[in-house]
């Protein structure tokens, strides 16, 4: 993708064809690629834990304009007029938009923007809140106004850019929220970080898909095991019911060793909540939680042969043989009592690196 980009800007695709003194159709042909090939590289960075260094260097190029194919041709010698609501381009013009307002803001406070601005301690509260609301009106006003929810791919942008804004408000709350940070009182963060948690795994559950639901099942699971409330805990047993019977796959404990870890958390919290004397016992045991159980032996077995054939495997080639990392993290003892841990006991490294 390094190589993508740099061919790019040897041809010029960083500066504004307009400037260039390009026609319309050419001009809008290089804005299109250029923030495509932004977007692609945004989001392998973000599968690196990286930022991408062009995210903030000196390009002018300007986002491609609101219109349909129909609206430009080779033959057209002024830029045609955007369209007001939603075009074919729009979902791609949406996720180009929030990369340019977070260049823009950035520059603005003369700050370094990187990916992972909203868990920033050095940033200021403020600060962080300012761009998540100012996002989130111009997602309102430019995009989601205009959603039909009758068609699936405004439906499938709505849920998108809801759960990316609840996203960012989630990661800014967390070290408020359980850290004691800047002055504040943990309690209430901790309460507003739920409510968005399980916001965004709503909008998950919505969308029938499971990426990017790490960090919201983790704090779930922690406050499924300690909640107090009954109501709130009602709704946290019956919302990750629900995850798990539209998201099949996270079922699926064998094919991917987070799903299994996920699966055992979720049994380990079912289980401190019911030895805990203090909370209310009335809850029946959901059904996928005892789905789940009984996947544990035949996987913990399937693990074990699958270490013990690397094992056999790299020693036959002579080579020196690590240590296997086991891909189940809780011995079968340990499941009763991991949830003594708070939330910042997780180990948010699993989560980040594996992929």
């Amino acid at each position: 993708m390094g190589l993508v980009i740099r061919s790019a800007e040897k041809l010029g695709y960083h500066r504004d064809g307009a400037l260039l003194g390009l026609s319309p159709f050419q001009t809008e042909e290089r804005r299109r690629l250029w923030w495509q090939l932004q977007h692609v590289d945004l989001a392998l960075a973000v599968r690196s834990g990286l930022t991408p260094l062009t995210l903030m260097a000196d390009w002018d190029t300007k986002m491609p304009l609101n219109i349909e194919d129909d609206d430009i041709s080779a033959s057209t010698t002024e830029f045609p007029k955007e369209r007001k609501g939603l075009t074919s381009l729009s979902y791609c013009l949406y996720t180009y938009w929030v990369i340019d307002q977070q260049r823009l803001f950035f520059h603005s406070e003369k700050s370094r923007f990187e990916l992972s601005w909203q868990s920033n301690k050095s940033l200021p509260l403020p600060l962080k809140e300012s761009l998540i609301n100012q996002l989130e009106d111009g997602l309102n006003q430019n995009f989601l106004q205009y959603c039909d929810p009758l068609k699936p791919p405004d439906v499938l942008l709505q849920l998108s850019a809801r759960a990316l804004i609840c996203g960012m408000r989630m990661r800014s709350l967390h070290p408020l929220a359980y850290n004691g940070l800047q002055g504040h009182t943990s309690e209430g963060h901790r309460d507003a970080l739920l409510t968005a948690c399980m916001q965004s795994l709503d909008y998950n559950v919505a969308m029938h898909s499971q990426p990017s639901i790490r960090h919201p099942v983790m704090c779930v699971l922690v406050e499924a095991a300690q909640q107090d409330d009954a109501s709130k805990t009602q709704r946290i047993w019956d919302l990750l019911s629900d995850l798990y019977s539209t998201n099949s796959t996270l079922s699926q404990l064998a094919d991917d060793r987070r799903k299994f870890h996920a699966a055992e958390l979720v049994v380990a919290a079912w289980k401190a909540r019911q030895n805990n004397p203090n909370l209310d016992q009335h809850l029946s045991k959901p059904e996928f939680v005892t789905h789940l159980e009984t996947q544990f032996p035949e996987c913990r077995t399937g693990l074990a042969q699958n270490s013990s054939a690397k094992v056999v495997q790299d020693g036959s080639a002579g080579q020196r043989v690590e240590p296997v990392t086991p891909d189940s993290f809780l011995a079968e003892q340990d499941v009763d009592a991991v949830f003594d841990l708070d939330f910042q006991d997780i180990e948010w490294a699993f989560w980040s690196s594996i992929d």
